[in-house]
């Protein structure tokens, strides 16, 4: 196994379980981080009000901040713990997906939008902690992801994808579940409900 950690991470063999550890918890942090933060501002009103849709509390905090963070922990776990352990292409997808969660999550949900005008955004000051991960990730997994660039980079697109289409899915399916409401005008106020 130690041969084959330098062909895994820039670590190699060093420290690996503490090293691991640390990554992780970094990973699970900035994950329940974020999604705290998206929960206080109520996320799937900010999103339900610029697809012109009123998405319930009730389903909002299931799916926006239970589901959501779990899917993040579970998929976080796997790509980075998977890949210094197990190392199969199902862990590489991981870890491709985690950094291009990250990186989708903070440009199409927060960044974005929040240029757009739809202020205050939920989850937006802790944005900068997800692009300092998706770079850290690929440096210190850089030996995994050129190597193992397909499943990595299949896992990107998913990863990618996962929040990129979180708007245009809830203004296509949105008005077939939920209410609908006047959508949210760029630079106006926040719909209230």
């Amino acid at each position: 196994m130690k041969e084959n950690l330098r062909n895994i991470w820039v670590f190699g063999s060093s420290h690996t379980f503490v090293i691991l550890a640390i990554l992780q918890i970094i990973d699970l942090a900035f994950t329940l981080l974020h999604s705290l933060q998206e929960r206080k501002g109520r996320l799937w009103r900010y999103f339900g009000a610029i697809a012109g849709v009123k998405i319930p509390d009730g389903f909002g905090q299931v799916v926006f901040f239970a589901g959501l963070t779990i899917s993040l922990w579970i998929v976080g776990l796997l790509g980075v713990t998977g890949t210094v352990l197990w190392q199969t292409p199902l862990a590489f997808g991981c870890l491709g997906a985690i950094i291009g969660c990250r990186i989708s999550d903070s440009w199409f949900s927060h960044i974005r939008l929040n240029n757009a005008g739809y202020r205050p955004n939920p989850g937006l000051p802790s944005v900068p902690l997800y692009f300092v991960e998706a770079l850290a990730l690929v440096v210190v997994f850089y030996p995994t992801l050129r190597m193992h660039a397909f499943p990595a980079l299949i896992g990107f697109i998913i990863g990618v994808l996962a929040f990129y289409l979180v708007i245009p899915v809830l203004k296509t399916i949105g008005p077939l579940v939920f209410d609908e409401i006047e959508p949210w005008q760029t630079g106006g106020p926040q719909p209230k409900w």
